[in-house]
């Protein structure tokens, strides 16, 4: 620790690391977001151009129907009610 106080020049090369460390994190970042704002665009320009050809459907749902749908659905999906045992839990002594 005493180094990083006493030399400033190697306070500035680590500072450097560090900047080009986050540099590199963010350019990666900046890839990944470059490329789903590409996707974006082209799923956008895919519904505008063939939104008369396919046009997407239209659906009106009433209150019952989705009391309906949201039962028919409950049947399929099974009863995720699971209890896990607490790690923090003490433990009885045990005949003493």
């Amino acid at each position: 620790m005493n180094q990083l106080t006493e030399n400033p020049l190697f306070s500035v090369v680590l500072a450097l690391l560090a900047l080009l460390l986050i540099f590199l994190v963010l350019k990666s970042l900046f890839r990944i977001a470059l490329f789903m704002v590409a996707v974006f665009a082209l799923y956008a320009g895919y519904v505008y151009f063939f939104q008369e050809r396919f046009p997407f459907p239209h659906f009106e749902f009433s209150p019952d129907t989705l009391d309906q749908l949201t039962e028919k659905v409950g049947d399929f999906i099974p009863d995720l009610n699971i209890s896990a045992l607490d790690s923090n839990f003490t433990r009885l002594s045990t005949g003493d």
